[in-house]
């Protein structure tokens, strides 16, 4: 009997570049949270259209509302110093942010919870001083004007946006403790994804995606994953084979063999 192209194509994987732009659907990361609230030790409410899912400490949550897709953030990652406290800091997830993105910034929160989970929540063991960051010169372009800073893609697609507290430039989404504000806006489809962080947030979550955003490797995607056809003219896709794997409850991408560094300029924050 011969093999039916429809069991080959999920062994099959797309190399999608640049990363930015390769958008996943806001149902892409309700399941991801759904996995990662299986495979873990945080504890997970679910109502109607909601999925929330909780630290073992009781002060992060990480929620994610299906209805308010389209109109404002659909996954929030808030802080609290105890579960009854005022939130300390939180990050917003709006539109079809690479599931690579959204992997990378909850792995980082969960590990380091675990690790230290005051160092999370209040910056305590936090190493001063200045974090340093690579970027690929040859993509990105930085600037530092009219009190924001930051890189912009030389397609003009994404951007990475800083703004500190104190800042003359108007507030980012109108709120002024977001002080690093990452998003794709591609001139042909209009906002396609935006994270923003409060000015408490800290620096190694940021820096976490922030990495993942500027880096100018491909993504690495299996093509059983939905990629919005939308944005695929304004991407370059390769094919590639993979090898048959074992299903696995991990979250659907990987990374390609990392090759020679570019020319890279370092960043500080």
């Amino acid at each position: 009997m011969p093999n039916d192209p429809d069991q080959d194509s999920p062994r099959e994987k797309i190399l999608i570049s640049p990363r930015y732009l390769a958008a996943s659907l806001p149902n892409d990361h309700h399941q991801l949270l759904d996995i990662f609230a299986e495979e873990t030790a945080w504890s997970a409410h679910a109502d109607a259209s909601s999925l929330t899912v909780t630290s073992p400490c009781r002060r992060i949550t990480i929620r994610h509302d299906q209805a308010v897709v389209g109109r404002g953030p659909h996954m929030v990652i808030s802080a609290r110093t105890d579960e009854e406290a005022a939130e300390r800091w939180r990050a917003d997830i709006a539109g079809n942010v690479p599931i690579e993105f959204v992997a990378r910034l909850v792995g980082t929160l969960a590990g380091e919870l675990a690790a230290d989970p005051d160092h999370v929540v209040y910056g305590i063991g936090a190493e001063p001083g200045l974090r340093e960051l690579y970027v690929d010169v040859d993509s990105w372009t930085h600037f530092d004007d009219f009190g924001l800073s930051g890189f912009i893609s030389h397609d003009g697609h994404a951007a990475v946006v800083g703004r500190p507290v104190d800042s003359p430039a108007p507030p980012i989404h109108g709120d002024p403790s977001i002080t690093w504000h990452l998003a794709a806006s591609p001139e042909d489809l209009g906002h396609l994804w935006d994270i923003s962080f409060t000015d408490k947030t800290p620096p190694f979550l940021m820096h976490a995606v922030v990495a993942e955003t500027l880096d100018p490797r491909p993504t690495l995607r299996s093509m059983s994953f939905p990629f919005p056809g939308a944005v695929a003219p304004l991407v370059t896709i390769e094919r590639v084979s993979s090898p048959s794997r074992r299903p696995s409850a991990q979250p659907p991408h990987a990374e390609p063999p990392r090759t020679p560094e570019p020319k890279r300029a370092p960043k500080t924050r």
